[in-house]
Parts: C-alpha cells; sequence; structure tokens
C-alpha cells in the first residue's frame, strides 16, 4: 500500500461483519507489517524496578506522521488492533507498548491478575523511554502524534506536561483526569496513603478483584457486542491480558496523577493542540475534571460522543464513523 496524504473518512468495519473482518482481513494485514520487540525502560524511584516493555510497530510506505498509542487499564497491545488498522489505513506508523503492570511487559507485583505501581510517574517516563529508543529511530523524522486512552490519556496528559516538544498533536479519549468512587477522593487517597504507609500497598483496593472470565456485556465499556466478545475471547485464551483489579498503590497514585495532571500551572504547559473526547455516558472517569484539563489547557477542545460508554473506540460503527472522521480531520489539519 502507498499512502500520499492521510485520508479522513476511513471504512468502518461493520458490527455484523466485525469477527470475519478481523480474522480474514485486518489480523492477516497488519501481521505481514508488523515488528515487535522488548525495550529496556528503568524507573527513577528509589526501590523502582528495571525491565522491559513489549512493544509492537507498524510501518506502511509514505506515511504522513507517526502515531503513538498509550492504552488504558487492564488493556493490551491486543485490544487496539482495530485501532491500529484504521490508523494504518489512514496512513500514519503506529507505536505502542504494553504498559508497565500489563500484557507482556514487566509487572510491579506478583499477582498475576493485579495492576501494580510504586510510581505513576514511571508510566510517563516509562513512554518517554519507548519514544526515544525506538519510536524517533524508526519514523525518520515524521511528525509524532498521541492517542491515549483512558489511564493511557493521563499518562499521556502528564507526558505532554512534562515534554511538550514531542508531540505535535495528541488525542486523549475518555481521559482518566478524574476517577468516579463510591467515596469522596480526600477519603481514598487517606486510605491509600495508610494502606501504603503499612506495606500493604499490594493488596486489591476496596472493590477490586482478580480476573474473571464471565464479565457481563451490560456491565462493560464497550456498546458494541461484537467488539466485546472479540477480545475477551482473546483475554480467556491468554493469561498475560487478564489483568483485572488495582491494588491500593496503584489506586492512591492514579489519584495524586489525576490531581497533578488537572492542575491549572500544569495543563499551561501544553503547547501542542489537544483533542479530547468524551463520552457523555461515561460511568468510570470524571466528566468535571476532563472539562477543568480542557479549560486549563489553552490548546485543547473539547468533542462529546452520544452512543458510547467508556471505550468510545469500542463502540458501534455507526458511532465509530463520526468519531474517526473528526480525529483523522484533527490530525490532518494544520496545527
Amino acid at each position: 500500500m502507498n499512502y500520499s496524504s492521510a485520508q479522513t473518512k476511513p471504512i468502518i468495519l461493520e458490527d455484523s461483519e466485525f469477527y470475519t473482518a478481523m480474522e480474514k482481513t485486518v489480523t492477516p494485514f497488519l501481521e505481514s507489517i508488523r515488528h515487535c520487540g522488548y525495550v529496556d525502560v528503568d524507573a527513577s524511584g528509589a526501590d523502582a524496578d528495571t525491565g522491559k516493555l513489549y512493544y509492537e510497530a507498524y510501518r506502511p510506505k509514505d506515511a504522513a506522521a507517526a502515531v503513538v498509542i498509550s492504552h488504558g487499564f487492564c488493556e493490551s497491545i491486543e485490544k487496539y488492533k482495530e485501532v491500529i488498522y484504521y490508523f494504518v489505513n489512514a496512513g500514519y506508523e503506529v507505536y505502542l507498548a504494553d504498559h508497565r503492570g500489563h500484557g507482556r511487559s514487566l509487572r510491579d507485583t506478583g499477582h498475576p491478575h493485579m495492576v501494580h505501581v510504586k510510581r505513576f510517574a514511571d508510566y510517563a517516563e516509562n513512554l518517554h523511554a519507548f519514544i526515544s529508543k525506538v519510536v524517533k529511530p524508526s519514523c525518520n523524522g515524521l511528525p509524532l502524534y498521541l492517542y491515549a486512552h483512558s489511564m493511557g490519556g493521563c499518562i499521556g496528559a502528564l507526558y505532554l506536561e512534562t515534554w511538550p516538544d514531542t508531540f505535535q498533536k495528541a488525542v486523549l479519549t475518555s481521559p482518566m483526569l478524574g476517577i468516579i468512587m463510591a467515596v469522596p477522593d480526600s477519603c481514598a487517597l487517606a486510605l491509600g496513603h495508610i494502606m501504603t504507609s503499612l506495606h500493604r500497598d499490594e493488596r486489591y483496593a476496596f472493590g477490586q478483584s482478580a480476573y474473571s472470565p464471565n464479565e457481563k456485556f451490560e456491565d462493560s465499556c464497550s456498546t458494541s457486542l461484537p467488539r466485546f466478545q472479540y477480545y475477551q475471547q482473546k483475554r480467556a485464551a491468554n493469561p498475560l491480558f487478564q489483568t483485572s483489579g488495582a491494588s491500593y498503590g496503584w489506586s492512591y497514585q492514579a489519584l495524586i496523577a489525576c490531581r497533578l495532571a488537572t492542575k491549572k500551572e500544569n495543563c499551561e504547559k501544553i503547547t501542542a493542540p489537544v483533542l479530547v473526547f468524551q463520552s457523555l455516558c461515561d460511568n468510570l472517569v470524571k466528566a468535571s475534571s476532563i472539562k477543568r484539563f480542557v479549560e486549563y489547557t489553552p490548546s485543547a477542545e473539547l468533542v462529546q460522543i452520544t452512543g458510547s460508554r467508556h471505550e468510545i473506540y469500542n463502540s458501534p460503527s455507526h458511532v465509530l464513523a463520526g468519531y474517526y472522521e473528526r480525529l483523522f480531520a484533527f490530525w490532518g489539519s494544520n496545527p
């Protein structure tokens, strides 16, 4: 395939044909251009582990730009194959790594299903190492764009605030800039601090649990049944994709990170144009925090999506058509 310029109207996989299209068209095509490997990362915390992140890269000819994907909580590269397919067909190189504690990357805990991190900043620093060691040497000076979902959106926001010159444009989709919980943030922060001080941070946080293959579509973050079922089959078949619940340590660090990412003085450090997608039926992340981030970030624009839950990219095809058209128009336009 040759791409002279990025397209703005991708052909979306229909819900009724999703499984067949993924198995017979998307997967074989992506496998034909996939490059994968591991990159060494380290964390600057005094007791932080060093290790490797697993990554994949997709590099079509004559790409217009390179996209770095930052995935969400309890996700993996495998969940983004449809997204990667649209990006590659629109004329973009795509690079993504499993965040630490996810997929095939290093883990900060021995619990196979638990997501735990000692410092939330490790995520952003690991992402920077991946970009510095893999993405920039591979993309030959192409403009860099960010696509970041949920937890990955919080990581992305922190990244944009810390290294504002890396990305030319960024898309944050359902970014985790505030977490909806049953108790006030102050109570959750106090509990997290206590559990960390007592060295009990590697216990499941209240309401969190190990992986179960019996998650119901009605309780999921997806609004497309075939897309939900497709990844559930992938998770069930591979234990590395079965991360499920957060530790007290992760919850504590995530709440602190949300506060840092939405501080006015930090948001004002962002220089790249940012398009923020918010689902109007999201029961995981706070709408007020997203709006505060957009208000404090001079270069940010908010787009609200109907007909979707938290995972906008796992919506029915008629919702995805407008979502991707808006996204690609943003990336294809001048800053």
